[in-house]
């Protein structure tokens, strides 16, 4: 495909910018030909106003970009592809009913190992995740998906069956953090045009 300008990626769930898959993420994209705007913006723990940062990021992007998104974060890029014209999607253990997990947490604290902030799940935020579930996934063609098949937090099976049609890369015996995403980074980075070696990828391991 033509080559993406810009590469927005978005966190999942108590994570933040500069977790290890997104710091990576952005190495790559410095060391990528050609070399692509890369933005990752901190989504605080609350579903609409996550939604929304990740929307005025989208907007304030000149043209065609790939949205990476990590768990909770892969849910937001698919809303986000149901309501513009998003070049391309790369979702890594995506959340796709994420009110469910909600729900069973509903009442519970979680810190944030970044901020040190504390979310408590409610009933609004996860009646704020259903309203943005979708029935179908848009611009299906222009997904790929990669799962870890030992996800802890997620069924991979269940975003699997969701986003049937999807290009899909597996790493069998992964976890939902996804340990060896560096070996599938070039596949990502490439999903939006974008070309870097392993090798490149494996110095910025370093």
């Amino acid at each position: 495909m033509h080559a993406v300008d810009n590469v927005l990626y978005l966190h999942g769930f108590n994570s933040h910018p500069t977790a290890h898959k997104c710091t990576l993420t952005r190495r790559a994209c410095e060391q990528a030909t050609p070399r692509p705007e890369f933005r990752a913006p901190y989504l605080v723990p609350d579903p609409d106003r996550a939604y929304s940062t990740a929307e005025a990021e989208l907007k304030a992007l000149n043209g065609r970009t790939l949205i990476v998104g990590s768990s909770l974060g892969g849910f937001l890029g698919l809303y986000l592809a149901s309501r513009f014209d998003v070049a391309a999607l790369a979702l890594i253990n995506p959340a796709v009913r994420p009110s469910r997990l909600a729900r069973a947490w509903v009442g519970t604290e979680h810190e944030n190992p970044y901020t040190g902030d504390i979310c408590v799940v409610t009933e609004r935020f996860e009646q704020a995740l259903a309203a943005m579930e979708l029935e179908r996934p848009a611009a299906i063609e222009r997904c790929l998906t990669l799962f870890g098949t030992a996800d802890e937090t997620l069924d991979y099976r269940d975003a699997e069956a969701f986003l049937n049609g999807a290009r899909v890369l597996i790493s069998e015996g992964d976890t939902h953090g996804l340990d060896r995403y560096a070996e599938f980074l070039p596949e990502v980075l490439a999903h939006g045009g974008l070309r870097v070696s392993q090798d490149a990828i494996n110095q910025c391991l370093s």
